[in-house]
């Protein structure tokens, strides 16, 4: 069973966002969304390691 990486896509897409913001000249913020997608998208990554560690 491959691992979701959905909110790691979507961390990806908050995280691009934040920088085009930063190279206008704007101060970046990142939301409680960004955090909330990064705090799952860590919890992708955790499983998707432990899965091939168990594989090995």
């Amino acid at each position: 069973m491959k691992p979701s990486t959905d909110y790691i896509r979507h961390a990806a897409r908050l995280a691009r966002k934040l920088q085009v913001e930063a190279g206008m000249g704007a101060i970046p913020q990142p939301d409680a969304d960004f955090y909330k997608a990064l705090s799952k998208a860590l919890d992708e990554i955790a499983a998707g390691l432990e899965l091939v560690a168990k594989a090995d």
